[in-house]
C-alpha cells in the first residue's frame, strides 16, 4: 500500500528541495530524479515558470509549489522500485505540465517518495488546484497503480455508486472491473496502437466486443464489462489518446552524448509543436550554459579580459 500525503510550501521552495536531495537520505542521490528542470537549479527554474504565469495573468494563490509524500510499508517494496513507482505516479498525476523534483528517502524503516512540484504548470501557465476532489484523484491513480504492482490499496478514492459487494470485492481483489482495470493499463503502457491493444486484451484472456461501446469479459465471467463503466480515463476516447502519448514518446538513452541529447531534446520540441515547452526549456537551457560557461571561466581564473583574451 501507499499512503498519500500533500500540502502547499508558500514560503520558500529552496529548503524543501534541498532536505528532500539530502545524499544522506537518498543513497548519495543515487534516488533524485526530476523532469522538465535540474534538481540544482529546480528553485531558480520553478520561480522562473512562476513570473511568467504572472505575467501571463495566471498568478493565483499565494502558492510556490506542493509537496507530496508517498509512503509504503516497511518491506513492501525496494529502494528501486519504489523510485520507479513514484516516477509513474508523478508523470500520471501531472502530466507533463509541471517541473518536479522526486527523491526517495532509505532513511527510515518505511521507504517514502517526495514530490516536489512547481505550483506554476510550464504549459499553460496554470496553477494547480489543491482541494478535496483533486486529492481523492491522487489516491485513486496511486490504488491502481499499487494495484498493478501487486501492493493493497488503501486511499479513499471519493467515488459513489458502487455496492456493498462489489466494494468489498475490490478490497479483496476479485472484482470484475478491478481486474479489467488493471488488465487494460498494462495492454495500454505496452501497445503503440488500438489494434495492438486489443491484441494484448485478448492474449490476457479477455473476449472483446466492439459496437456503439467497447466492452470486455473476462474467462468464467457472465456478463460483458463496458468500458465506460470503468470511469472517464478508460473511456474508448482516453484510451486511444492514452497511445498516441505512447507514440510521441522519446526516451534519451543515459549513455548517449550531451549533443546527441540536446538533439533529440529540440527534435522532440519540434515534432510535437510544442512551441511554449521549447521556449520554456531554451531559455533554461541557455541559463545553465551560462552558468556552466562562469564557472569554467572562475575556476581558470579567467574572468579578466585581457586574461581570456
Amino acid at each position: 500500500m501507499a499512503y498519500i500525503k500533500i500540502f502547499p510550501i508558500k514560503v520558500t521552495d529552496k529548503k524543501a528541495l534541498d532536505y528532500i536531495t539530502n545524499p544522506d537520505k537518498t543513497d548519495e542521490k543515487l534516488l533524485v530524479s526530476s523532469f522538465g528542470c535540474s534538481p540544482e537549479t529546480a528553485d531558480l527554474e520553478f520561480s522562473m515558470t512562476r513570473e511568467m504565469a504572472k505575467k501571463n495573468g495566471m498568478d493565483k494563490g499565494d502558492n510556490l509549489a506542493f509537496h507530496l509524500i508517498q509512503s509504503f510499508k516497511p518491506g513492501e517494496v525496494d529502494a528501486e522500485t519504489a523510485h520507479r513507482l513514484g516516477q509513474q505516479f508523478a508523470a500520471e498525476v501531472l502530466k507533463g505540465k509541471y517541473e518536479y523534483v522526486i527523491s526517495t528517502h532509505v532513511d527510515k524503516k518505511h521507504i517514502h517518495n517526495h514530490i516536489i512540484f512547481n505550483a506554476a504548470s510550464f504549459v499553460d501557465h496554470h496553477k494547480y488546484v489543491s482541494n478535496k476532489r483533486s486529492y481523492h484523484k491522487l489516491c485513486r491513480i496511486s490504488n491502481r497503480i499499487c494495484l498493478e504492482n501487486g501492493l493493497a490499496t488503501s486511499m479513499p478514492t471519493g467515488e459513489k455508486g458502487k455496492s456493498y459487494k462489489e466494494n468489498m470485492e475490490y478490497h479483496r481483489g476479485t472484482s470484475w472491473k478491478a481486474k479489467l482495470r488493471v488488465a487494460v493499463d498494462k495492454a495500454i503502457w505496452t501497445s503503440i496502437n488500438y489494434e495492438e491493444f486489443l491484441q494484448k486484451m485478448q492474449l490476457a484472456g479477455y473476449e472483446v466486443r466492439q459496437g456503439k461501446h467497447l466492452s470486455f469479459r473476462a474467462p468464467e465471467q457472465k456478463n460483458f464489462t463496458y468500458m465506460k463503466s470503468l470511469g472517464s480515463y478508460y473511456t474508448e476516447e482516453n484510451v486511444r489518446i492514452r497511445l498516441a502519448k505512447n507514440r510521441s514518446k522519446v526516451k534519451t538513452p543515459k549513455h548517449l552524448s550531451r549533443e546527441a541529447r540536446l538533439y533529440i531534446n529540440i527534435s522532440t520540441y519540434v515534432t510535437t509543436g510544442n512551441r511554449e515547452g521549447f521556449e520554456h526549456w531554451a531559455k533554461l537551457n541557455n541559463l545553465k550554459e551560462a552558468a556552466r560557461t562562469f564557472n569554467y571561466l572562475s575556476e581558470n581564473n579567467l574572468l579578466n579580459y585581457e586574461d581570456f583574451r
